[in-house]
């Protein structure tokens, strides 16, 4: 018997998925495959590690003077930055109006199938926005440190604010901070 033998013939690791609305000895009747082991999305070590995250990627940025400069600095390219904050305040929209109009009041399912074309316009969205933010920051910070800052904010708040927050909170959240950065930003 040779390693490729044994490798294909060892178990599969994952935990078997009950096929939708079968119960066996009193389990709960559910549709969905069981999620991965571990905690809960909102368990309270999980909200704790991504408050974490999102303080220590808030701090960074403040650290190395990142809105300052963008604020102020002459070096950055507010052309290259207004056309970065249109092309996210058009990423709120559609996600809002998706979430919010066809998935709320036309009820809706929010997934691929049903948005192909709005799901393929995000995409573009967003590389649009990140091309308009490195080339806005990279006169101050250069190319590869813009890269990480655009990373660290995405990572490190977008994301993991969209793990903490519900959908009407984070639509909520956008307006009110976009609102607030175009009324600093000159």
């Amino acid at each position: 018997m040779n390693p490729l033998d044994l490798e294909q013939s060892a178990p599969l690791r994952r935990r078997p998925v009950r096929p939708p609305n079968t119960a066996t000895d009193g389990d709960n009747v559910s549709s969905f495959p069981m999620g991965p082991p571990g905690l809960p999305a909102h368990h309270p070590l999980n909200i704790l590690k991504r408050s974490a995250i999102i303080s220590g990627t808030l701090y960074a940025l403040y650290d190395i003077n990142v809105f300052h400069s963008i604020l102020h600095s002459p070096d950055v390219s507010h052309t290259w930055f207004k056309t970065g904050i249109a092309t996210s305040l058009a990423i709120i929209a559609i996600k809002a109006y998706i979430e919010l109009y066809e998935g709320k009041k036309r009820n809706k399912r929010v997934e691929y199938d049903n948005f192909k074309t709005a799901t393929h316009a995000i995409i573009l969205l967003i590389l649009a926005s990140w091309i308009s933010f490195h080339m806005a920051l990279s006169p101050v910070y250069g190319g590869f440190k813009s890269l990480l800052i655009m990373v660290g904010f995405g990572y490190g708040v977008l994301i993991q604010g969209a793990l903490v927050v519900p959908v009407w909170g984070q639509n909520l959240i956008a307006v009110v901070a976009m609102t607030f950065f175009l009324q600093q930003y000159k």
